[in-house]
């Protein structure tokens, strides 16, 4: 096959684990129990966005710890379902990862507890290690469940754009010292304040490119996305999609965006491709909520 023609090959570091999300029926009552929903499903931001790039055909090689319990054994097989590639993950001594999160009615994350020890495993030793030889990739996808030694420790070895998940507002702050060697990065607009003391995503994205990432996409929830880089910047509008699980959707468009990256598109192109990604996503996860 002519290279330029071959599928697209993306790495992914960062964390898998099992999701357990409630949804209640109706208003959420703090301090009672809520009639609603419990679903359960493999997730993590890393996971995720693994899932996404193999869903396009494209090669997708993640490296995230695989711990010994039966949450690990139904991640695996997901993985393998999904042609998610874990040949370079570490086996681990350890529970998995849990995400346990509640949601409005509206999809919006309401409260949630994580339980990502197991990330801590995953050294800067372990994770060159698991790199070594890796064949080669056109763009990464880090997220910062990784300790902050563990990012640079990836970063050092790449030869291919990457771009960064923040995660929370405060595993942001890893990312802090390692922005210069990163190509994109995506926070929400409470991580970028996080990042930046800025509460405007205008102002938020300039200071992050001060910081001297080169890319900068602020996702807005329900509002959009914010985009800039050194030539262009601007907003873009999402999508209007029926309520749903919101989980995830971020997930689906920085998978969109890297994907656009890794093809050397601008970073208008990169942001659009993103909220298409994530719009794909939230109207399958609406019909699944329907039937």
């Amino acid at each position: 096959m002519n290279e330029h023609m071959r599928p697209l090959r993306f790495l992914v570091v960062g964390g898998m684990n099992m999701d357990i999300l409630g949804h209640p029926d109706r208003g959420f009552a703090q301090k009672d129990s809520n009639i609603g929903k419990v679903q359960m499903k493999p997730g993590g931001v890393g996971r995720n966005i693994a899932e996404q790039f193999a869903l396009t055909g494209a090669k997708t090689y993640l490296i995230t710890p695989l711990g010994n319990d039966t949450f690990s054994e139904m991640l695996k097989r997901s993985c393998q379902d999904k042609g998610i590639d874990l040949s370079r993950s570490l086996s681990c001594i350890g529970p998995s990862p849990v995400y346990l999160a509640i949601h409005d009615v509206r999809g919006d994350m309401t409260a949630a507890v994580n339980d990502m020890a197991l990330l801590d495993k995953l050294t800067p030793k372990a994770v060159k290690e698991c790199l070594e030889g890796l064949p080669p990739v056109d763009a990464a996808v880090i997220d910062a469940n990784l300790a902050q030694s563990t990012l640079a420790a990836v970063l050092e070895s790449a030869s291919f754009p990457v771009l960064a998940d923040p995660v929370s507002n405060e595993k942001a702050l890893r990312l802090l010292p390692v922005l210069p060697y990163l190509t994109a990065i995506k926070p929400n607009r409470m991580e970028a304040e996080a990042m930046t003391g800025e509460a405007t995503p205008e102002a938020a994205a300039q200071k992050l490119l001060d910081k001297g990432v080169k890319q900068v996409y602020i996702s807005l929830g329900t509002e959009g996305v914010w985009f800039a880089d050194q030539n262009e910047s601007g907003h873009l509008p999402a999508t209007r999609i029926a309520p749903a699980y919101l989980t995830g959707a971020g997930d689906a468009m920085c998978a969109g965006i890297t994907m656009a990256m890794a093809q050397g598109k601008p970073a208008a192109v990169c942001a659009r491709e993103g909220q298409q990604r994530a719009a794909e996503y939230l109207i399958k996860i609406s019909k699944e909520m329907e039937s």
